[in-house]
Formats: C-alpha cells, sequence, structure tokens
C-alpha cells in the first residue's frame, strides 16, 4: 500500500518513515510534489495556518481524492480549534474517511493506529457505556477533547450546557469541556479539561470492560 505525504516541517516525514518501518506489510511512500503512478493510496498531510489545506495538497486531490483511502494529519494542539484541521476539510469537501490526527510527529501508539487502520484491522467500538461530553463552540480545548476521542473512535453525545442546563445541573458540570462516561445510572469515571491519559484510560475501559 502507498502512503503519499507532505512535510512543511519534517513532522509528517517522521511519522510517515517511522510508520513504513513498523508496518509488517511494507508501506511503500511518496513524498509531495512527486507522485508515483497509482491506483489507491493514504494520504497523510500537516495544516497551513488558519487550519487552511496546503495548497500543494488541495492542488494534488483535485486530480486523484477519489483514488485516496483515507487522511491522516499532523498538527499542533496549542492551536485549538485549528489542530490538524485540513484533515477535517478534506473530509467535508471531497468525502474522504479520517484515519488519524495526531500531534506533530505522533506517538507509538498513534502510529500504531494509523497502521492498524490501514491494515484493515481497526474495528467500531461497540459499549454498553455512555460517554458524555459537555463542550461549548467557542472552546478550543473542547476541540482537542473531541479530535483526541475522535482518533480512538470513541462514541459520545455532545452536550452544550448552556442549550441544556437541565443536564449540566443534573451532571454538576462546572466547566468545559467535561467528559463523563456512565454505566447504567452509574458514573465511573470524569475528565474536566484536557488530560491525555484519561482519553487513553476511556478507550481502555471501552475495549476490555475493565472498570477504574
Amino acid at each position: 500500500m502507498l502512503i503519499i505525504f507532505a512535510s512543511r516541517t519534517g513532522n509528517v516525514r517522521r511519522f510517515v518513515n517511522k510508520a513504513a518501518e513498523l508496518s509488517v506489510l511494507g508501506l511503500r511512500t511518496c513524498e509531495l510534489p512527486e507522485i508515483l503512478s497509482f491506483q489507491q493510496a493514504h494520504l497523510v498531510t500537516y495544516t497551513d495556518p488558519m487550519g487552511a489545506i496546503p495548497p500543494m495538497v488541495k492542488s494534488f486531490l483535485e486530480q486523484h481524492h477519489r483514488k485516496i483511502l483515507s487522511v491522516s494529519g499532523s498538527g499542533n494542539r496549542n492551536w485549538g480549534r485549528d489542530f490538524a484541521a485540513a484533515v477535517d476539510k478534506i473530509h467535508q469537501q471531497y468525502g474522504i474517511p479520517i484515519n488519524l490526527k495526531f500531534e506533530l510527529s505522533g506517538t507509538l501508539n498513534e502510529i500504531q493506529t494509523f497502521i492498524d487502520y490501514i491494515n484493515n484491522k481497526s474495528e467500531p467500538i461497540e459499549t454498553n457505556l455512555r460517554i458524555l461530553k459537555f463542550q461549548t463552540d467557542s472552546c478550543a480545548t473542547c476541540a482537542t477533547v473531541a479530535g483526541a476521542l475522535d482518533n480512538y473512535g470513541i462514541p459520545y453525545r455532545d452536550i452544550n450546557p448552556f442549550d441544556h442546563p437541565d443536564l449540566a445541573a443534573q451532571y454538576r458540570v462546572r466547566s468545559v469541556p467535561t467528559v463523563i462516561v456512565i454505566e447504567g445510572e452509574r458514573e465511573i469515571l470524569r475528565m474536566v479539561g484536557y488530560k491525555p491519559e484519561i482519553i487513553e484510560q476511556i478507550h481502555g475501559l471501552i475495549k476490555t470492560g475493565i472498570q477504574p
């Protein structure tokens, strides 16, 4: 399988090279603006300022978007809502499925998640747990939390506490973002703010069914 990528600072290049090194399927790579002849490929990109799609990526997609199986992207969480925003825009404009959004050159866990998706090993998560994410549209950290949950395929319900003050009161939500994991009628886990280790704990909870 071919990985086509664009890298400005070297973060995407390091991510892709590590994925190719770790994959047992022998991933091939091609860095834009070079384009190899191909039938299908996965795309990895960076994001330009203001959350824009890089021009050379946009030019490439105008000709080849129908052959792209997924899009992933690097970003900086300090950018808030613009974190890896090119991935979202490519998904919206071209209908390409999102594989992964990762920070800088990615962690080993993120690289493995990327590889598993390409290897068709990722499966939809089914759970009897309910995950509520209290957020507002103007909250940059809320967007970061959403991206992290989405990267792990964690299903959740978005709730704006200003639109649903009754639910905010019921669950004692005093700030956003707040993520609450509920089993039946019992709260089993809560995250206030963005804590990557708690996101991983939620993912593990859903995958294994082990309660904290």
